[in-house]
């Protein structure tokens, strides 16, 4: 049912989409589109309201960043909206709460577009996907999440991108994600080694999870996490001397040379020893052991970090 006032409230990306779609079910006049911010003249935005367009259709008046509209202008709204002009339809935009929720509820129409989050995001990003003609699997749209800045957009950007770069139809796995955007998965693998490092048993299981389920290899992880652990123990032996003297025996920068310094200090010696005894111990499973790849991984953090 057509209604005189909408709040579009929530992610930014969707408000765009969802008003797109008022445009078009509304029948608005484009030509006489208004846009106007929060900071407006209340005096102005009541004129912009209340004048018709001159080609006789509805006109459409968008007043975006509305989480953030001043007393005043709240004051005047609130007094429209409760008699609102036949000739225009008002459209408000907010992230968060606005001061004239409440009246728009009794009068209008408030529409949540709460971004979508974990495995809820992921079908979002395969509905999407399908919408660009992409077959996409839950593997590459984890990929996809970890390799693509700028929320919504930024993933609805990347999906247009990997239709126009495989076409119509395409099977879209974790390689093409990496091979579109080799950003993948660098990051995380740090913030997996450095969870264990850090003795966070939950951000380490965390990016570990993540990874796995994006594809990457167990050994891969493996790799890096031995790699970490030797670092430790070397960073130990010359710790007293300070971050300097760290990233000198071990080659890291200084800013990864202190963090890894405050992480040796969270470890006894015979911890770091004991924790590779256990990743040894991982090696043969890995190689051909009862659990999976993944829960023995899953197994040796736990062990290290508890230790």
């Amino acid at each position: 049912m057509s209604r005189a006032v909408y709040l579009l409230q929530g992610d930014e990306f969707l408000a765009e989409e969802a008003l797109e779609r008022l445009r078009a079910e509304e029948g608005t006049d484009p030509l006489a589109e208004a846009s106007l911010d929060s900071g407006a003249d209340p005096a102005e935005l009541l004129t912009i309201l209340g004048t018709a367009s001159l080609l006789g259709g509805r006109r459409l008046v968008v007043v975006r960043d509305a989480h953030s509209l001043k007393k005043s202008q709240a004051a005047a709204l609130a007094s429209y909206i409760e008699s609102p002009s036949p000739s225009s339809v008002l459209v408000l935009i907010a992230t968060g709460r606005t001061p004239v929720d409440s009246v728009i509820r009794k009068s209008g129409e408030v529409i949540g577009l709460d971004a979508p989050r974990g495995r809820r995001l992921v079908g979002w990003i395969r509905a999407r996907a399908r919408e660009q003609e992409l077959r996409l699997d839950d593997r590459a749209a984890w990929g996809l999440l970890d390799s693509v800045d700028g929320g919504l957009r930024g993933l609805s950007s990347a999906l247009a991108q990997l239709s126009a770069a495989l076409g119509p139809g395409a099977r879209v796995g974790v390689e093409e994600v990496k091979r579109l955007f080799p950003r993948l998965a660098d990051q995380r693998i740090y913030a997996f080694t450095d969870g264990v490092g850090d003795r966070r048993l939950d951000v380490a299981m965390a990016n570990l999870r993540r990874l796995l389920e994006q594809g990457e290899e167990p050994l891969v992880l493996f790799g890096a996490l031995t790699g970490h652990i030797r670092r430790m123990l070397r960073a130990q032996e010359v710790a007293d001397r300070g971050a300097r003297a760290v990233g000198e025996a071990v080659g890291l920068p200084g800013w990864r040379a202190e963090r890894l310094t405050k992480q040796v200090r969270g470890y006894r010696r015979d911890e770091l020893v004991a924790a590779m005894g256990i990743l040894a111990d991982t090696d043969v499973e890995l190689k051909g052991g009862d659990l999976p790849p993944g829960g023995a991984l899953e197994r040796a953090v736990v062990q290290i970090v508890g230790a």
